[in-house]
């Protein structure tokens, strides 16, 4: 790659990756605008992105760097601002002067998938006990996945070369969306490495986040994954001719051998505040164990059967009342549901959120809704499936029955607190049990 394509390439990742504002944040997550800045706010830290910053005097870039220490600090949030060889050297001065520590350096480096050579037999895998196997498949209960995470904690939570924690990687969605993907290089039989990486949307690069060690097959895997034989990735279905990395060190040797070229480099600052942050976000992605534990009790305890000519699919011990609903009164519904939520669990006490057969979630009721911070994860109104709120004991909760239109509220407290306002809303409860 000469240097007339690498500053064309350089130009493109620019543009379209730097600064990118997501389509939607993060798992938990609140990005926020401030001029050319996009500050993500995960509740647990943060990140900041922008472009170059090259048309910004000293004086403007310093007011950013005030106002985005300022965000961070009011919510007790560590932070990783990166920046780039071409941004201006007054960014790297005003960070150290407002208290950033900087990382080492690392190289962008950048391959054209259509250059790299694809991968062997053996290498893609085919062996069960040998080669690089998508995590995507396995789920999150997969020793695989156990390996990943213990590769990747073993040196520490900022350890170069990871661009992205395997951590921040799995909680904003890890490789449940098909524009992720995370996988293990296994030598007999046993998981050596670990990669992940994603394409984000719209773009033409396939940004990795992290790889646990010097290989350079997983970016050769990846070219099977985003060129297939139709030259469409198979979820964005449109041509991904880039991969990109940051890497120092011997990962930065293989991949320069693999045919990668360097770009500029890229240095990470971090800044953490006097306090203790939080250790996990306000929203997450439920753990399919967990999940899968809530669900069989959910059955075994409350008679949950999922059928549509079956409407009493929904009968426990607890005591509880059930409401016959009106698709009108749904957001005066969840004004009743949700301060009743707040008001029934501790602070840093969490619920679940389940949808039959999609995307459920864990979530600290304290910590969504307000200003600043993320949505509540779904509804208590059944819109489409069966929807339930409950405690991760089963002490309390509502279950939203979409085919017979009725919720029912169980546990003592909770039906104290909501029984009232729900009466008021849709009039006397269909039935009462417990």
């Amino acid at each position: 790659m000469d240097r007339l394509e690498r500053a064309r390439v350089l130009g493109a990742y620019t543009a379209q990756v730097r600064g990118r504002v997501p389509r939607w944040p993060p798992t938990g997550a609140v990005v926020e605008l401030d001029g050319p800045l996009v500050r993500t706010h995960c509740g647990t830290h943060g990140t900041v992105g922008h472009g170059p910053l090259t048309d910004i005097p000293r004086a403007g870039i310093a007011e950013l760097v005030r106002r985005g220490l300022d965000a961070f600090a009011a919510r007790g949030e560590p932070v990783r601002w990166k920046v780039h060889g071409d941004d201006p050297g007054a960014l790297a001065a005003e960070l150290t002067a407002a208290g950033f520590k900087a990382g080492p350096e690392r190289s962008l480096l950048v391959a054209e998938f259509a250059r790299l050579e694809p991968l062997t037999a053996l290498e893609r895998g085919r062996a069960p006990r040998a080669g690089v196997h998508s995590l995507n498949s396995g789920g999150s209960g997969s020793p695989w996945w156990e390996a990943a995470r213990a590769l990747a904690e073993a040196a520490g939570p900022h350890a170069e070369p990871h661009a992205e924690p395997l951590a921040d990687f799995e909680a904003d969605g890890g490789p449940v969306w098909k524009e992720r993907d995370a996988a293990v290089l296994l030598e007999d039989g046993r998981v050596i490495a670990a990669g992940w990486a994603e394409v984000p949307r719209g773009t033409d690069f396939l940004v990795i986040g992290g790889v646990t060690g010097p290989h350079a097959q997983f970016p050769r895997a990846w070219r099977e994954l985003v060129t297939p034989p139709e030259h469409y990735h198979r979820s964005l279905h449109r041509p991904v001719p880039y991969c990109v990395a940051e890497a120092a060190g011997e990962l930065r040797a293989a991949l320069l051998a693999a045919g990668f070229a360097e770009l500029t480099t890229v240095r990470t600052h971090h800044w953490a505040p006097p306090t203790v942050p939080a250790r996990s976000r306000p929203v997450a992605l439920l753990d399919p164990r967990c999940e899968d534990r809530l669900w069989d009790r959910v059955e075994r305890e409350y008679g949950f059967q999922p059928r549509i000519e079956r409407f009493r699919a929904f009968e426990g011990p607890a005591a509880g009342a059930t409401w016959r609903l009106d698709c009108a009164l749904a957001d005066e519904l969840e004004r009743i549901v949700r301060p009743a939520l707040q008001a029934v669990t501790r602070p840093g006490e969490r619920l679940a959120w389940l949808d039959w057969n999609h995307t459920c979630y864990d979530f600290d009721p304290h910590r969504v809704g307000g200003p600043g911070e993320p949505d509540w994860p779904g509804e208590a109104y059944p819109n489409g499936d069966y929807y339930l709120f409950l405690d991760h004991d089963l002490r309390f909760g509502t279950f939203g029955h979409p085919w017979e239109e009725t919720l029912t509220v169980f546990g003592a407290d909770l039906l104290a607190a909501v029984g009232g306002g729900l009466t008021a809303l849709l009039g006397e409860p269909l039935r009462r049990t417990g």
